[in-house]
Order: C-alpha cells, then structure tokens, then sequence
C-alpha cells in the first residue's frame, strides 16, 4: 500500500478524510498549557540570551538555522532525555488511519524507545511560512499526530506544536477532535511561558508512562 506523505495532508483533507474535528473545549489542552511550573534564574538567564539572537535573526534563518540555534537550545533546556522517553529528530513516522497508509518526517519527537522512536507522545514541526502554495503547517502536524496515535492506539492524547519564527502554537489531540492554542511570541516575553509549557510536557508524559510502565522514574524536571 503507497503510502501518502505528511507534506501532502491539509486540514481539509483530514476532515474530509478521516472526519478530525476541531473543538473549542479544551480541557486536555488547558491542563497542559496552564499547569504551574517555575523557571530557575539560570533558566531565565538562558532564555534572554536566546531571545537576543531571535530578535536579530529571526527574520534571516533559514528553517534549519531557527532548529539548530533556537528551537534545540528550548528543547535541551527541558531535557527530555529520561529512562522512559526521548527526543529523537527528523525520524521517520509511518502507520495507517482508518485504512490508509501515511507516512513522513517529524522535525522533532518525544517518545519512548532506547534507539529509535516506538510510541510517540509529542510531534513538532517547524515551518518558515504560515501557509505556502505547497504546504498547510497545520495539516502536516494533525496527520503526524493522528499516525502517532493510531500507533499507541490507546485513549491518551497526543501532543503537538507547530512553529513559524517566533510564533509557536501548541496542539492536543483526543479521539478525533483537536484544539489549537492562540500564538505565543517568543520574541516578546511569551519565550518565558513557552519554556514552561514545554517543560510542563515533560512532567504531563512523566506521568503517562509511568502509568504504563507501572513505575516511578527517578528524572527530575
């Protein structure tokens, strides 16, 4: 069965497709973006050195220059390296949805397995454009994610973000309704708050796999 690549999904294909609904009531995405998690005076010291250098750049990277010099120092900030998942980069993600196969590319992943990705609880991608003639940023995430929960294939939500410059929006998925969060700016002091909700993502799937695996884990946050 030939697969269809992510870069080829829009929203409105999904919908049509799969019949993926938004909804406005957001618990699951609430909990998550809302959760209280403090910032060390190192963290913070880190963070303004980061948005220094998005603030002058920004507008001059390229894709692959926004990961490599800003996105990868949040994602090393929060150190989702623990014994029960991990950060894994430009993996491949493939499974098949009500029958059809997809298949693609994740800029970045948190999921459990040692070498390589098994169960994946977080897709992020990045994107220089909000919409282009060839690419829908949104659509390219929600298929990532529904192949990511079509292969854990149990009720928990799948997490998700999406950046385009300075703009980051994050994403829950549960059963087959997502919601989207409004835009954090993280060259204003919105990179505060973007750092704590990723880290509150790491304590949210802290807690899902120690459920799963039936033990506590040692990492601190």
């Amino acid at each position: 069965m030939k697969s269809k690549s992510f870069k080829n999904w829009t929203r409105q294909d999904i919908a049509d497709e799969f019949g993926l609904k938004v909804t406005q009531k957001c618990e699951t995405l609430d909990d998550w973006l809302n959760r209280t998690v403090s910032l060390s005076q190192e963290e913070i010291k880190t963070l303004d050195k980061l948005q220094d250098k998005l603030i002058r750049y920004v507008d001059i990277w390229n894709e692959q220059e926004l990961i490599i010099k800003f996105i990868a120092f949040i994602v090393e900030l929060v150190d989702f390296d623990t014994s029960l998942f991990k950060s894994f980069a430009n993996r491949p993600l493939k499974g098949t949805i009500q029958g059809k196969a997809v298949a693609g590319e994740v800029d970045l992943m948190v999921a459990s397995g040692d070498f390589e990705p098994k169960e994946p609880y977080f897709c992020l991608h990045e994107y220089k454009k909000e919409k282009g003639a060839d690419n829908d940023p949104l659509g390219q995430l929600l298929i990532a994610m529904m192949t990511a929960q079509s292969l854990n294939n149990n009720d928990e939500p799948v997490y998700g973000a999406y950046v385009i410059g300075r703009n980051w929006f994050f994403l829950t998925l549960v059963n087959q309704t997502y919601c989207i969060s409004n835009e954090f700016v993280a060259t204003r002091k919105d990179i505060y708050k973007i750092a704590k909700i990723m880290k509150s993502l790491k304590l949210i799937l802290q807690e899902i796999t120690q459920m799963e695996n039936g033990e506590k884990s040692n990492d601190e946050l």
